[in-house]
């Protein structure tokens, strides 16, 4: 094993403790990939946050087939698929359920951040992609992953994205920091509004740092949804046993 794998093997192991000690995962939820060379390193089903191991880490191929690893592959890893045929930039997904911002999802309450800092972080509006069963709709999903580097699942948590799995990781971090301080805001009266004026600026600024690229979609990579499919039944079958 290489000292770049073994780093992000690593930096999935220290990310996966992250989301459980910061409450963004319970039970088994989550999970996180880093793509390498030709194939992705992933966390498996069935297995809290806080108990994953280097030696847990899963190696799969680019339909999500396991190559090497303890335990199976998530049935959400189609989301992960999606995001890395629709971005070549994205080279890490991280999925949780951090409360605030999931809760947003829950009523359909896209997230505009009101922060500077956090507009040129993460964009001005964070999106709810529409609920969907696994495996359905990845058009949804696809055009999420144009306008945004982390978003809110209607019913399923939050995804983020990365050239890295840190940087997926606090994008989503920040998206639930904001919808904490925004929800409390929003108790004690009506959070103020950035002007036009303001708000170009910063995606100006966000723009020059290139946090804001224009999507490059890949022409190979081939999401194989019925692929994905037989991951979903296996894992429901897995959890049945658990």
């Amino acid at each position: 094993m290489g000292n770049r794998q073994t780093y992000l093997i690593n930096q999935i192991v220290q990310y996966a403790y992250r989301l459980d000690q910061k409450g963004f995962v319970a039970n088994h939820d989550g999970n996180i990939s880093a793509r390498f060379d030709d194939v992705l390193l992933a966390t498996p089903t069935a297995v809290s946050k806080i108990n994953i191991t280097p030696e847990m880490i899963l190696t799969l191929d680019q339909t999500g087939k396991k190559l090497e690893g303890l335990g199976k592959p998530f049935s959400e890893i189609q989301l992960h698929l999606l995001a890395y045929q629709a971005r070549d930039n994205i080279k890490a997904v991280v999925h949780a359920h951090p409360p605030f911002a999931t809760a947003r999802g829950l009523v359909h309450l896209p997230l505009k951040p009101l922060l500077p800092e956090a507009i040129i972080s993460i964009g001005a509006e964070i999106p709810v992609v529409p609920f969907a069963m696994p495996g359905e709709n990845p058009e949804l999903i696809l055009t999420a992953l144009s306008q945004a580097d982390v978003f809110m699942l209607a019913g399923n948590g939050v995804l983020a994205v990365g050239e890295n799995v840190e940087q997926a990781y606090l994008r989503l971090e920040l998206l639930e920091h904001i919808a904490k301080i925004q929800f409390y805001a929003e108790q004690m009266g009506v959070p103020m509004a950035l002007s036009e004026e303001n708000l170009n600026v910063l995606l100006q600024k966000r723009a020059s740092i290139g946090l804001s690229p224009a999507p490059k979609k890949s022409a190979t990579r081939p999401v194989l949804l019925d692929n994905i499919k037989a991951l979903i039944r296996a894992e429901i079958e897995n959890t049945l046993d658990v």
